[in-house]
């Protein structure tokens, strides 16, 4: 049996939204708009892998 794969989930709460637009929500409605331009940027933005896997290496202790 190889190694099992690892799913990351990510939850976004009013304090995350707080943070990002310096108020809180008007509504659920603007609330999940907003979630779910954060989902699309995470899903197709230009997320660095290469810095990810390098800090998660160097956290473990590995050389860089």
């Amino acid at each position: 049996m190889g190694i099992q794969e690892h799913t990351i989930t990510f939850t976004l709460c009013e304090g995350d939204f707080e943070i990002s637009m310096n108020r809180k929500p008007r509504s659920q409605r603007e609330f999940d708009d907003w979630a779910k331009l954060c989902e699309k940027g995470l899903a197709n933005g230009p997320l660095d892998w290469g810095i990810v896997y390098a800090c998660a290496r160097q956290v473990m202790g590995e050389p860089c």
